[in-house]
């Protein structure tokens, strides 16, 4: 079923048969209200009166088509969740899907009609996790604020699994800060990380997170569980040559080997100063320490860095892991990715699963590794033990006596 503040949906469709056909979906789904339109413009005209919590919203109609539609709904700032349906092909339809995003609207996806109930219940479970995203675009805190949590400790890592998608068993975790503040409790990244950027503080943050990464590491490992851990690297902190010795230096003074610790680094991090940025993937490496490449598939020049930069692993971008069911043509790039991927000797890593669907068709499709929402949420490093062996029954994990 749908979340539970689902409960109005506007039907924009001028096929009787196809708008009869959701409507009934839509019911049995549970929501309380259903209401209808034949047209885009009778459409805006209700959006107006009293905006829906979802707009199933067709691309093909007379007078006003569902392209114009999301133009007009971004003009006006209405901002329904919306579902884009047609009869036509998935290519124009993920088109229009990336154009509504573009706009500023929160789509759903596309479905290709007759709508199906399964497919249409599949997009609304992606509502919980992202609902969750939206939270946490929150106002900003001071830049003194900010640099003291972290000079406090205050800004520590959540820690989210990837598992082997044939087995199920943990094979590594993400770090992702989160301030732990002391009176206002747990505090997103939104609120902070924006400021830890413009305050050019993010190598600061980097090595904060590796220090209680590798202090993690080591109390884990005396439990009997040796977890590789991925920490993202931001764009700034490829500029110079102080970051790659700042590394090695914690490794070694930690005794954590290189090759458990992987550096996640998006495209466009490593746009800008390109031949610093080499220099300093290219000494991580020697070291031993992983490289990712994060949110591939995402940019025209992705390619091109798989040939400049000396990565171990490839993050296939959620928006390709959560859209490409039915889509024969996005199946078609995630499997060539996939096969890049092994024939480059890289760990293919499907990053937001947030369906079963996503993860059985990620692991039909060959990717190695899977994390996202549906598998675990980040949580904090004292609750990935039990996790770890609530989820992997077979795994050896000894508690130590309080010494």
């Amino acid at each position: 079923m749908q979340p539970a503040d689902m409960q109005d949906v506007l039907i924009v469709e001028d096929s009787n048969l196809h708008r009869q056909l959701a409507s009934e979906i839509c019911q049995q789904l549970g929501f309380a209200s259903v209401r209808h339109a034949s047209n885009g413009e009778e459409g805006m005209a209700m959006m107006r009166q009293c905006v829906p919590n979802l707009l199933l919203l067709d691309l093909e109609m007379p007078l006003m088509d569902g392209v114009q539609v999301m133009q007009q709904l971004a003009a006006e700032k209405l901002t329904p969740h919306i579902i884009l349906t047609s009869g036509k092909d998935y290519m124009l339809i993920s088109t229009l899907e990336l154009m509504g995003a573009g706009l500023g609207l929160p789509v759903l996806g596309g479905l290709k009609k007759p709508l199906n109930k399964n497919q249409l219940q599949d997009l609304l479970q992606r509502l919980s996790p992202q609902a969750g995203k939206n939270r946490e675009a929150c106002p900003l805190y001071e830049p003194a604020r900010v640099r003291e949590a972290l000079d406090l400790g205050q800004i520590i890592p959540y820690y989210q699994p990837k598992i082997d998608l044939k087995t199920g068993h943990i094979k590594g975790a993400e770090m992702l800060a989160r301030w732990q503040h002391p009176d206002c409790g747990l505090i997103p990244p939104a609120s902070f990380i924006p400021v830890i950027e413009q305050q050019d503080w993010d190598t600061d943050l980097t090595l904060s997170m590796l220090d209680q990464g590798l202090h993690q590491w080591q109390e884990w490992t005396r439990q009997g569980l040796r977890l590789p851990l991925s920490i993202n690297l931001s764009g700034r902190s490829l500029h110079g040559s102080s970051l790659s010795e700042a590394v090695e230096k914690r490794l070694q003074r930690s005794k954590v080997p290189a090759r458990y610790i992987t550096f996640e680094i998006t495209e466009t991090a490593i746009s800008d100063s390109l031949t610093d940025a080499i220099g300093i993937a290219a000494r991580l490496r020697l070291a031993g320490i992983g490289l990712s490449i994060d949110d591939f598939g995402t940019g025209f020049a992705t390619f091109q860095q798989l040939t400049r930069f000396p990565f171990t692993e490839l993050k296939i971008d959620q928006s390709l892991v959560t859209a490409i069911a039915d889509k024969p043509h996005l199946q078609a790039i995630t499997d060539s990715i996939i096969e890049l991927g092994n024939r480059m000797q890289l760990c293919t890593v499907a990053e937001g699963i947030e369906t079963q669907q996503d993860l059985d068709i990620m692991q039909q499709h060959g990717c190695q590794l899977g994390q996202g929402y549906f598998i675990a949420r980040p949580m904090p490093a004292a609750q990935l033990l039990p996790w770890a062996k609530q989820h992997q029954p077979g795994l050896n994990l000894t508690q130590r006596t309080p010494g």
